[in-house]
């Protein structure tokens, strides 16, 4: 399924309004390159950013796993394992993950628009 991330159930639904984002090595398989901690080999960069995609194919390379290709994720970045944790605790509040999320900040601008906030 196009934009579909992992096994999950959750799809990337592009929204044009950046051109940044993060590339991922993902094997013949169709699964992303790991290692034994689950991280995913993968870098932040601008699309059609032809060095980020040799850089991250060379890594790929040198850890073993030449085969494969890079993965465009539009408007996704990196996090630490720290951020992870307080975006869930943010979202068990029920605000927003990441304040950095644009299409989920305008969303819910647009929510308040039109339902207000009660």
């Amino acid at each position: 399924m196009p934009g579909q991330i992992g096994d999950t159930k959750i799809r990337v639904i592009e929204e044009n309004f950046s051109n940044f984002g993060t590339y991922v090595w993902v094997k013949p398989n169709g699964k992303p390159f790991m290692d034994s901690d689950k991280n995913v080999l993968s870098i932040e960069g601008m699309r059609d950013d032809k060095s980020k995609i040799r850089e991250l194919a060379d890594a790929a390379k040198y850890w073993g796993q030449p085969d494969g290709r890079a993965v465009f994720y539009p408007n996704m970045k990196k996090i630490s394992d720290e951020e992870h944790s307080e975006q869930v605790d943010r979202m068990s509040q029920g605000l927003i993950p990441s304040l950095n999320d644009l299409g989920a900040v305008m969303a819910a601008k647009k929510t308040l628009e039109l339902y207000g906030d009660e």
